[in-house]
């Protein structure tokens, strides 16, 4: 039957075509709109990382004066040899041009300062360009950013100024800035801005004038940025950058053409399958919805874990701090760090390391709310935001939660790992108010964590950041020791109580520091041990106490032994035997005359593998001691079973050796019972002439102490040998 005038084939024919025809274009704008879809997303993430990029190592770059603030409030106004400290910062924060100082504003002081000559005595805050920024530094006191401008010497650049204030007794008064200049094709340089260019990408990145508040261009591609570019905040001291990126759609819209030849073709090809065609928009649009969830979760989702990821964490923060300005209320950050989990991902392999990753994401969600978000920042950091807190103390209690479900094991491959995490916690809004700041805190508080001996927590406050950059610069300032060769060794003699002649030394060492002078221990060691780099140091005392022994008998004595202290960390190093037995072999020495000491909490952790360690070392023939007897958990009882030579009671008792009585009886019975094992004794901390004659009495071994001698360099112990022995000489002279 005809249908308007024609065959019904024939317009089933028609009808056919241009319902597939009427489909191809519809799937060609969809495959269209999903591209587009695609590729904004992309250059979202990609405007989001380039961003990233400029604000950490901008952020990283800056730090460098507040090393310079430090140390000027140290030295109270003045940096003594500030080239070499100015060296030594820059090399630990790559990106800095310079470091400037300003004594009241003035430039005085640039280091490197070839090139920049032109730079000195000039008023930042009086010239006009500098002036804003260098006056509003002053005014909040925090660090502000100048620039991007043109540089007196050359080239655009950036300087942050950080205003120090320095207490004067009635008050912090404002000295001067501590300043870093940054190259601006450094920074760029940071990033993949100039690849992406080179891929056809267009970036923009552009400034507020702080005078005009017009927006300033001062980076950008020759091709102008398109106008649907996306654009992307950057967070910088006391001012905000944007960066705007695009890229042509050609490819897109040359994708549309083709596909409209081809929906042509196809419908003039498949005119007879218009049943099937009729689904195609369901199946479509269900592709669609799929392919725009999962981009959504590449964009917000690590996907390793499925948690959030840093950038998800950084637009609640916001949008919670933005909540806060309107209704008040009060929020926590938590920044979580594996301790020690680089051990296990290098020892078991990456794919271990993945599915125990996986296992403490699955954990950390399970004690939050659901209301929370957790975060995977990178490698094996985490953050927790912990939203509408109630109590400023529930932070805690979470924390305390954490930490606990984390220390039960984890099966993964038949095999049991135990791990734990040191947490960081910063207060919202109290702590900061942008997200920078928030994740620094944060960041800050967890490291202090960290090395107050892990699998705890700490709360970020005002002093916690001059500690922390404290402790850092001393951890860079060892590092440096240890290349120069900054350390030496103090001997204290060690006096045989029978003949009253100088029978060993122990090694103390010292840190001879190129600014600060002769450091002892309680200086260093902690953060030494905490760091791990005790374990280099103390392999440089075996080596140089042998070299002692080697080269200098004349002056220690001929037949004297040295002793020196083992940490417990190197003491469980894997390295330890092989490093003494070629310590020992190079320098050719008689072992006999080489002694370690060891704490008791060294013997009484896994006393098993400690037994078999010590059997070990005393094969090499080697002498072994225990150092502070007396005051752990062994007893003479007990340390029979350990092959030692020497037990050293502790200055405890000796200190109040001439009076109390019980002191008496305790170091009495220690020698005796020592003796009964065939151990020698020594008495450490002797510093009168009575607890010597008493030790005398009790027959104790060998006394250590000021009342002999105070540690003193290689160059004055042949002096202290003659010393002690008249002094000796004229007491046991006296008494006849």
């Amino acid at each position: 039957m005809p249908v308007f005038g024609i065959s019904r084939q024939y317009f089933i024919t028609i009808l056919s075509f241009v319902i597939v025809a009427g489909l191809g274009f519809y799937w060609t704008d969809l495959s269209g709109n999903l591209a587009k879809n695609e590729q904004h997303l992309l250059m979202r993430q990609l405007v989001a990382a380039q961003a990233s990029a400029i604000e950490r190592n901008l952020a990283r770059s800056l730090s460098a004066t507040d090393f310079l603030d430090l140390e000027i409030r140290r030295q109270n106004g003045k940096i003594d040899n500030f080239d070499a400290f100015a060296s030594s910062v820059l090399e630990s924060f790559a990106g800095v041009a310079n470091l400037q100082l300003s004594p009241s504003g003035v430039i005085r002081q640039i280091y490197p300062l070839a090139g920049n000559e032109a730079a000195i005595n000039h008023d930042v805050l009086s010239q006009s360009r500098y002036n804003p920024q260098a006056h509003q530094a002053v005014k909040t006191g925090e660090l502000t950013l100048a620039g991007p401008f043109e540089l007196v010497q050359g080239g655009s650049g950036l300087v942050g100024y950080n205003p120090v204030f320095i207490d004067q007794g009635e008050g912090k008064q404002f000295w001067g800035f501590a300043s870093a200049l940054l190259y601006l094709d450094d920074l760029l340089a940071s990033t993949d801005l100039q690849t992406l260019a080179q891929k056809g990408y267009r970036y923009r990145l552009s400034r507020r004038d702080p005078i005009t508040q017009a927006a300033v261009v001062f980076a950008r591609t020759t091709e102008t940025v398109d106008e649907e570019a996306f654009e992307y905040s950057i967070e910088v001291p006391n001012a905000q950058w944007q960066l705007a990126m695009s890229r042509p759609n050609g490819l897109v819209d040359g994708l549309f053409s083709f596909g409209f030849v081809v929906s042509l073709l196809a419908a003039s090809l498949v005119a007879s399958a218009v049943n099937q065609l009729l689904k195609q928009p369901v199946i479509l649009r269900r592709v669609v919805a799929e392919k725009t969830r999962q981009l959504e979760e590449l964009a917000f989702y690590d996907p390793l874990t499925g948690l959030a990821n840093r950038r998800l964490l950084n637009e609640q923060i916001d949008l919670i701090l933005k909540r806060m300005r309107r209704d008040g209320g009060k929020a926590a950050l938590l920044y979580l760090d594996l301790d020690d989990f680089k051990i296990i991902n290098d020892s078991m392999g990456h794919s271990v390391g993945d599915q125990l990753l996986a296992r403490v994401a699955g954990r950390l969600r399970a004690v939050v709310r659901e209301s929370d978000l957790v975060a995977r920042l990178g490698g094996d950091e985490f953050a927790i935001l912990l939203q509408d807190m109630r109590l400023p103390d529930s932070s805690i209690a979470v924390c305390k939660k954490l930490i606990s479900s984390l220390r039960q094991p984890i099966m993964i491959e038949g095999k049991e790992f135990v791990v734990s995490t040191s947490i960081g916690v910063t207060l919202l809004p109290g702590d900061g108010d942008d997200v920078s700041t928030l994740l620094r805190n944060a960041d800050l508080a967890m490291y202090d964590a960290k090395h107050a001996g892990k699998s705890r927590f700490s709360l970020f406050n005002a002093h916690m950041r001059e500690q922390v950059l404290q402790r850092m610069m001393i951890e860079e300032e060892l590092r440096s020791a240890i290349e120069e060769h900054q350390f030496i060794l103090h001997l204290q003699p060690q006096v045989d109580i029978a003949n009253s002649n100088v029978m060993g030394y122990e090694a103390l060492i010292r840190w001879q520091h190129p600014t600060r002078g002769l450091l002892y221990p309680d200086a260093f060691i902690g953060v030494a041990e905490q760091s791990g780099m005790i374990r280099e140091i103390g392999y440089w005392v075996m080596e140089e106490a042998c070299r002692i022994l080697r080269e200098d008998p004349d002056l220690i004595g001929e037949n004297c032994s040295i002793a020196i202290n083992l940490s417990s960390s190197q003491f469980t190093d894997v390295e330890l035997l092989p490093r003494i037995t070629r310590i020992l072999n190079d320098n050719k020495i008689d072992p006999g005359r080489f002694e370690i000491e060891i704490t008791e909490s060294v013997l009484m952790h896994d006393v098993d593998s400690v037994v078999d360690v010590l059997q070990e070392i005393r094969a090499l023939g080697v002498k072994i001691s225990v150092d502070d007897f007396g005051t752990g958990y062994s007893s003479l009882a007990y340390v029979h079973r350990f092959p030692i030579h020497t037990l050293k009671i502790d200055r405890g008792f000796i200190q109040s050796l001439s009076q109390d009585s019980n002191d008496q009886m305790i170091v009495e019975a220690i020698i005796a019972m020592a003796h009964k094992l065939q151990l020698k004794v020594v008495a450490e901390g002797v510093e009168e002439e009575k607890q010597y004659q008493r030790l005398k009495e009790f027959r104790c071994d060998f006394a250590q102490g000021y009342w002999m001698s105070r540690p003193k360099p290689l160059e004055e112990i042949s002096g202290a040998r003659t010393t002690i022995a008249q002094q000796l000489s004229h007491k046991n002279t006296a008494k006849k």
